[in-house]
């Protein structure tokens, strides 16, 4: 009989779960938490019609690491046999990995640096995974698998990742989800900075006084709070060093190139038509970042519209005051009521925000057509508006995780 051969490609080092015989004894994290002393492996437990099951899950060794082409200082990688490990040494801290992860399986470390589990790589041809080792009943196994299937109901789709997980399902259903609520810490300088960046890029296009000072200074500033975003400071200048796959490489490096050509532009009139792609290539980069599956609330139409919006709401009434001209009323007007749509669309995921402030503003566009210092509070309470969305934004964050019932 002929022996079937599989590709380097088919065989990929995985875990396989099967819900039926596990006791939820917690021997999997004891032993993982023994150790590497960190919270690498978790164990939610289900009530199922009178009788308990668990999940033991921890990093699943993706086909497709969204961890790993996220992470701006190449600070993880993915070797022949699938497993995906992070180098501390090159960690920054950004966390930009965890956001992308829909499994919860980076953590940080005391040191600021990430960590996950790593398949106890070192132990391959020498012994088993500890959790694997320590589980009493085989419930826990490990090897490669050819057919992953981790697309169970109380799991994030496994399309987004694909990890090399294979999940066998209790006899009984299991009501659990995976989508859960959180708030991002340590939100001030990335609000800072998506707000600043789009400022910056209609004051430029508008070409409004010293346009070139001004955006500078709004860009220049915002980034170096955004920077300490990143828990590793002195390590922070390896964010630019993944251009190929993540957007936070790009959004640094452009809105950086942009601070230059504006810098320039003061001494270089033509340097205007330099800075001012980079500058949009800055907020296309921005809005790129929080365009990820894993979060549903930043995975949908209302991300795009309100960076963009940011732009185009608040900047064009102050414009109005030295360009007079209605389409730029009526481009604020336009984007403003986009704005409310896509806002009421976030509603049945328990935003609260409606945007009603977009409502005075356009009521202040109108008059101001007549009265023109009134576009000045329009676009004052553009600017209000934008603050309040941007902090809902980063408060109420909807994620793919761990799941609980």
């Amino acid at each position: 009989m002929e022996v079937a051969k599989l590709s380097e490609d088919d065989l990929k080092l995985g875990f396989t779960f099967d819900h039926n015989k596990c006791i939820v004894c917690g021997a999997c994290v004891d032993a993982c938490n023994k150790a590497y002393g960190g919270n690498w492996r978790a164990l939610p437990t289900f009530e199922t019609e009178g009788a308990k099951t668990a999940l033991s899950i921890s990093c699943n060794h993706c086909d497709n690491p969204v961890c790993l082409s996220s992470c701006p200082a190449n600070a993880i990688t993915k070797d022949k046999n699938g497993i995906v490990k992070i180098n501390s040494e090159k960690c920054i801290g950004c966390g930009y990995c965890q956001w992308a992860c829909p499994y919860e399986a980076l953590h940080f470390s005391k040191d600021g640096t990430m960590s996950k589990c790593h398949l106890c790589f070192d132990r391959l041809g020498k012994g088993l995974p500890y959790c694997v080792e320590a589980c009493p009943t085989g419930a826990l196994t490990f090897g490669w698998l050819k057919e992953p299937d981790g697309n169970v109901s109380y799991l994030a789709p496994a399309s987004i990742t694909k990890p090399r997980l294979k999940v066998i399902p209790p006899h009984v259903q299991i009501k659990a989800t995976p989508i859960k609520r959180k708030a991002e810490k340590n939100s001030i300088g990335l609000i800072s900075f998506t707000l600043g960046s789009e400022l910056a890029l209609t004051y430029t296009l508008f070409k409004l006084p010293f346009f070139q000072i001004i955006s500078l200074v709004l860009l220049a500033s915002t980034l170096i709070l955004s920077l300490g975003h990143a828990r590793v400071s002195a390590k922070a200048l390896r964010v630019v060093l993944n251009l190929s796959t993540s957007w936070l490489s790009r959004e640094v490096l452009f809105g950086g190139l942009s601070i230059l050509a504006l810098l320039f532009n003061i001494i270089i009139r033509d340097a205007y038509f330099i800075a001012l792609p980079l500058l949009a290539l800055t907020v296309i980069s921005s809005i790129m970042i929080y365009v990820l599956p894993s979060r549903p609330s930043w995975y949908h139409i209302d991300t795009p519209v309100s960076f963009i919006g940011t732009s185009f709401t608040v900047v064009p009434p102050l414009a109005y005051l030295f360009i007079h001209s209605y389409l730029l009323l009526a481009l604020g007007g336009a984007f403003a009521l986009i704005e409310m749509l896509t806002a009421r669309m976030k509603l049945r995921m328990g935003f609260k925000d409606k945007r009603l402030l977009n409502l005075l503003y356009l009521a202040l566009l109108v008059v101001g057509a007549f009265f023109i210092p009134l576009t000045l509070l329009a676009s004052v309470i553009a600017l209000i508006s934008e603050v309040i969305h941007r902090r809902e934004f980063y408060q109420k964050v909807i994620y793919y995780g761990v799941p609980t019932v």
